[in-house]
């Protein structure tokens, strides 16, 4: 059977058209989705731990926003967690991913109020008042330093390379046992914060992670 050679060579052409089209294309959406999928690297950190340290120090007020986990060997939970620190004042509240409020806490150096489960408590130790109510055994006045990542003067402080603390022996009273850990350094503003944090007592079976969501500096 006779086949025109120019209908041969134009229908051989349109198909390696189309091949190359479609393989062109192929090519431009795997780079696409290579690019989507690939990680940035994190932004470096470093600083002179000194100056990192008289930084935290200095930040005294800020927020807090993220998510909190809490293990003893008799109860355990989850919740958000909203901080809130001006100076010595300070204003804690966990709710439930609905809204619900767990517990509210407000109070400075002197006095401490609670609120929880439709009850008001007062107090003039925050770390005895959150024992007496919920069996939690937690050095209360610590956490402002210790969600930062400020070591004490006492404190035993292991410095990673970039010059952040990784974790945290603290020596004060009522704070035995207790072993901090940080991850995931962020820049807030002019200053790092860790945005990952463990506090870990065996002793006590505690364990509490804080994932933070949002730093911010006032």
């Amino acid at each position: 059977m006779y086949v025109p050679i120019a209908a041969f060579d134009i229908t051989s052409m349109v198909a390696v058209s189309v091949r190359s089209t479609i393989h062109f294309v192929l090519l431009i959406l795997t780079a696409v989705i290579l690019n989507a999928c690939a990680t940035h690297p994190p932004t470096p950190i470093q600083v002179n731990s000194q100056a990192h340290q008289a930084s935290l120090q200095n930040t005294q007020q800020w927020t807090l926003k993220g998510r909190m986990a809490f293990k003893s060997p008799d109860d355990k939970f989850s919740a958000n967690v909203n901080w809130q620190q001006i100076q010595d004042s300070y204003h804690l509240s966990l709710n439930t991913m609905l809204g619900i409020n767990i517990l509210s806490m407000h109070g400075d150096d002197d006095s401490v109020e609670l609120d929880a489960d439709g009850e008001h408590y007062q107090d003039t130790d925050a770390s005895h008042l959150i024992w007496r109510i919920t069996g939690w055994q937690i050095p209360v006045s610590q956490f402002p330093f210790w969600i930062k990542g400020q070591a004490a003067s006492k404190d035993e402080a292991i410095y990673a390379k970039s010059g952040v603390i990784d974790q945290l022996i603290p020596r004060c009273e009522n704070c035995n046992g207790w072993l901090i850990s940080y991850k995931d350094y962020q820049k807030v503003d002019d200053i790092w914060l860790p945005h990952n944090i463990k506090l870990n007592n065996p002793m006590l079976g505690n364990q509490i992670l804080i994932r933070v969501n949002q730093w911010i500096k006032q």
